[in-house]
């Protein structure tokens, strides 16, 4: 359990970099900062992932709660307008906890009063339940929402098409802003007036999309206001949704219960660790077609074939979801097409993006991740591998998109024009990291991919011996073609220029992945100069800062950030690989142990003091202090972050 007191509530500068974030499984979520005052266009309190029309819409972006009593109101609510912050809610919090879900206490005068924000599994519907905890008033409870009604990386403005008007339900009304878009049901569990009073609140602003670079300035609409009667000992629910609202308090008595046994069922001695465990489900959905997958992390990303691979063992199969990470596996299964799993699953259509060279050969490390965790043979036989079989034989054949194996058996992938690896970024319309030709990481997959086949197939099997050979001849060739002799280490790509030699993490995964073609005298070597280079507490660096090219700041606009993304910005799922890597070559395994325990501590055992809540951001700077940055929970960090506490917690 998280808690943020007082001061640093009551204090817009450090409150404003504190967010949290609830999910509801279907790819919806809640989030905001811990006083509710937005800093992100991505923030809502009902941010749904609908069907039609297809994709994230902020729905519900605000409640302006406050309390009236003796003819005096006061606002729990905080919002940042041109030059001030209106109201200053704010000034009345106790403090903000982050348990089974996030929680605001207000104190005023002698009244103490309880808000706690809830998502609905599998629905799309928020639950705010407010309570009066101490003193002797029974003030009346005004609350007014405010809908923006927008796709998420949008911004809405006061417009004449939006619809006004709202509709009477039992104990709430029915609003329907704009044609084809789902209706908003809210209501609360006890009996509350509604107050029609449709009106725009004009110019609240995002400060985080100004420093980000975006437009930043937002109008929301407002159709009127609830009021209820709060007294002690009877909570007041208020809810939105976009489905007819039922009995509030089964609803929430229902949802608190699935969150208890969730946790309960988040194993470790380490209490970060099990809540890490917990928070971690917060990735696992199923998407409006009904598909088991992954969303990569909050708010922005999506689903995508590549950091699903990589995340699921830890989300899944080490924290005691296995039947979740089944269904995953089989599903991207049966979407291989030509030996390539889709990268990218388009939240706003039936799109599905084969663009990516590694999505299918990460796959592989899955299943070996399953079935390493007492995954069962018989399911990988059964559904995975008419999947593995095809992609090692398209690769064999030549007919992966872009890609071919060379004479000396390394697999090329790419041209000077694309970004297939997950070092993808693009600046200024060019990659910023070309990384076409044979890459490092992609041929230390291909091998795993072809002897894990090999540990599958009989070895009567024609795709067999093909593989076969083709694996004995990478390993032949592989050091003799990637070793880069000045500094004892891999070089990252090999083309037609030759080898590029610039220290990069990627080299990790030809020791850290269950097959490598390195000796243990070369892996030493190999992990050695990681860690000289790029081992923070924090992850990898993407780059060695003795490179001309290296970018230590990830800051300006989104093509002065993608300039830096790979060039130096830390990456903490890569710390679950250089942890495999440096245990794997290890003289003493439990004295390495007890470094990684210590050294990673920051993401392994302790949450950031900013940025998001419970959970492991994307990337951090790459100098000290490095500060998080990228989005606040991203699905690979926490999951390999989970794994190398799995992998060190093991005798």
């Amino acid at each position: 359990m998280i808690r943020i007191l007082r001061d640093e509530c009551v204090n817009t500068e450090t409150a404003t970099r504190k967010e949290w974030l609830d999910t509801n499984g279907i790819g919806g979520y809640a989030s905001s900062t811990v006083i509710n005052c937005h800093t992100r266009k991505y923030h809502g309190l009902l941010v749904a992932s609908l069907k039609e029309p297809r994709g994230k819409f902020v729905l519900l972006s605000k409640v302006e709660a406050s309390l009236i009593s003796h003819d005096k109101e006061f606002a729990l609510s905080t919002n940042k307008f041109p030059g001030v912050y209106h109201p200053t809610g704010h000034q009345f919090v106790e403090e903000f906890e982050q348990g089974l879900s996030p929680s605001i206490t207000y104190r005023i005068g002698d009244a103490l009063i309880k808000k706690s924000m809830m998502m609905v599994h599998g629905k799309n519907t928020t639950l705010l339940c407010y309570e009066l905890l101490e003193g002797k008033v029974r003030p009346t409870l005004r609350i007014r929402p405010l809908l923006a009604y927008r796709d998420i990386h949008s911004l809405a403005r006061e417009n004449m098409f939006l619809h006004p008007k709202s509709y009477p339900e039992k104990n709430g009304r029915k609003v329907q802003p704009y044609e084809g878009m789902p209706p908003l049901y809210m209501g609360t569990n006890r009996s509350s007036e509604f107050h029609p009073g449709p009106k725009w609140v004009l110019n609240i602003e995002y400060l985080t999309e100004r420093e980000r670079g975006f437009p930043y300035q937002e109008d929301l609409f407002c159709p009127g206001a609830f009021e209820v009667q709060l007294h002690k000992s009877k909570p007041v629910i208020f809810a939105a949704s976009t489905e007819p609202l039922g009995n509030l308090e089964r609803i929430r008595k229902k949802e608190s219960e699935r969150r208890e046994i969730a946790f309960s069922k988040a194993k470790h001695r380490c209490t970060h660790v099990k809540w890490l465990k917990y928070h971690s489900d917060q990735f696992l959905i199923h998407n409006a077609s009904g598909f088991a997958s992954v969303v990569a992390g909050y708010h922005w990303f999506g689903e995508w074939g590549r950091d699903t691979m990589i995340a699921l063992p830890g989300l899944t199969f080490h924290a005691g979801r296995q039947q979740f990470g089944e269904e995953v596996l089989a599903s991207y299964a049966k979407l291989e097409r030509d030996g390539l799993l889709p990268n990218y699953l388009d939240q706003s259509s039936e799109h599905l993006a084969y663009n990516s060279v590694d999505a299918s050969l990460w796959f592989f490390w899955a299943v070996q991740e399953y079935l390493a965790t007492k995954g069962k043979k018989q399911f990988v036989v059964k559904h995975l591998m008419p999947a593995l079989r095809g992609i090692i034989s398209a690769h064999l054949d030549g007919r992966v998109p872009l890609c071919g194996l060379d004479e000396d058996g390394l697999l090329h992938a790419g041209n000077h024009n694309t970004q297939l690896t997950w070092m993808d970024a693009q600046a200024y319309g060019s990659p910023v990291t070309p990384r076409h030709g044979a890459a490092v990481e992609i041929n230390a997959l291909w091998y795993n991919a072809l002897r894990f086949y090999l540990e599958l197939t009989p070895a009567e099997d024609e795709l067999a011996s093909r593989a076969l050979l083709a694996a004995d001849t990478l390993a032949a060739n592989f050091v003799h073609r990637f070793w880069n002799h000045t500094d004892t280490c891999l070089s990252d790509v090999i083309n037609q220029d030759g080898q590029d030699n610039s220290i990069r993490p990627n080299q990790i995964f030809a020791v850290s992945l269950p097959y490598s073609m390195l000796d243990l005298e070369q892996m030493r070597a190999v992990v050695s100069t990681v860690q000289t280079h790029l081992l923070t507490p924090y992850g990898l660096r993407t780059l060695s800062p003795r490179n001309n090219d290296y970018s230590p700041f990830y800051r300006g606009d989104s093509n002065q950030r993608d300039s830096a993304y790979h060039q130096g910005m830390v990456w903490p799922w890569l710390a679950g690989h250089f942890g495999e890597a440096l245990l794997r070559q290890a003289e003493d395994i439990k004295e390495t142990k007890a470094f990684l325990k210590k050294y990673f501590k920051p993401i392994l055992r302790s949450f950031p003091d900013d940025f998001g809540i419970a959970s492991v951001p994307e990337i951090y700077t790459g100098n000290p202090p490095h500060l998080p940055k990228g989005t606040i929970a991203q699905a690979w960090s926490v999951a390999e972050a989970i794994r190398l506490n799995s992998l060190l917690g093991k005798k």
